[in-house]
């Protein structure tokens, strides 16, 4: 499973620890997105459907994670339950396949969307309520067993009530549609907080065309950066760290503060690869070889400390 630098994408994102985080959940319903625009339109996060039930697997899953990133919004996938076609094993393992590069570090965790598939089909008139659990948490222990990262559930608060509470050590992201972004929502069943709330079907997003779900975090900008992995790694910009041009076309010139200088330079792509090191005393780096784009550079001063800054090549 492809890894990511836990420190990278806390940069993507201006967060406001006083503000609630919001986000959107996508499929391909959805179709052409400006991502872009999604992210200047203040939303931090996106999960998108990356699959269901034992073989589907939605089209737009990888050029929307791919483009999402790209734009700087966190992402994570979210698997849509057959539980009335399938078992857990196939339903798991078919997530699995398909977003297991998109599971990890950087990423907000899976998700395991429970809801009646359509107005005919009732997953409670299937299974009684020790079976869907038994069904569920076979899912979530695949799915973490396979991926090192504990998923989360998306429930309204039906199956919130409906599931034992076995399994309310999971983070719940809960469907209360009609509901302001911040307001707690109500009757969560099993569980005794959340960490989701899907608080509109009928959204409106700068760079989506129609309608998408709207959703908000349960915390503040620690608590989000602690669910997706980002570590302590400083910023460069408050170590007095500057660097110029940005964008770049040649050559990126680094200024440190109070005489200090850089030991250490390594360039990544988005996805965490290690394109460029250095490891002498820099004052300018030779990008002209990099195709362009976005790039993130790691610099690390004479007084060891280390911060992260993006940068654009064109």
């Amino acid at each position: 499973m492809k890894k990511i630098f836990t420190f990278f994408w806390f940069l993507s994102v201006q967060i406001i620890s006083a503000q609630t985080i919001l986000g959107i959940d996508v499929s391909h319903h959805q179709g052409n997105i400006n991502w872009q625009l999604v992210a200047n339109d203040g939303k931090v996060f996106a999960y998108c459907k990356a699959t269901e039930g034992m073989t589907y697997h939605d089209p737009n899953f990888t050029t929307y994670m791919t483009a999402g990133t790209n734009a700087g919004i966190v992402m994570g996938a979210y698997h849509f339950a057959r539980p009335d076609n399938n078992t857990a094993l196939q339903d798991a393992n078919n997530f699995i396949n398909t977003a297991s590069s998109y599971i990890g570090n950087g990423f907000l965790p899976p998700v395991l969307d429970l809801e009646d598939p359509n107005s005919s089909t009732h997953l409670d008139q299937i299974y009684t309520s020790s079976q869907l659990t038994s069904w569920v948490q076979t899912w979530l222990n695949r799915v973490e067993s396979q991926t090192g990262v504990r998923p989360i559930l998306y429930l309204n608060s039906h199956y919130a009530a409906y599931l034992n509470s076995s399994l309310n050590s999971y983070g719940l992201w809960i469907a209360k549609p009609g509901t302001a972004p911040s307001t707690p929502p109500s009757n969560l069943g099993n569980w005794n907080t959340w960490l989701f709330k899907q608080y509109s079907w009928y959204g409106s997003v700068n760079g989506i065309s129609g309608n998408v779900d709207l959703d908000s975090f349960h915390g503040n900008a620690t608590d989000f950066n602690n669910l997706i992995g980002v570590n302590s790694m400083t910023e460069l910009k408050s170590l007095g760290f500057k660097f110029y041009p940005n964008p770049v076309h040649q050559t990126l010139y680094l200024k440190p503060k109070n005489n200090q200088s850089v030991t250490a330079v390594k360039i990544f792509d988005l996805n965490g690869r290690l394109l460029k090191k250095y490891h002498e005393h820099v004052s300018n780096i030779d990008v002209s070889a990099l195709k362009n784009g976005m790039y993130l550079m790691q610099v690390t001063l004479d007084n060891q400390q280390t911060g992260i800054v993006k940068f654009l090549k064109n």
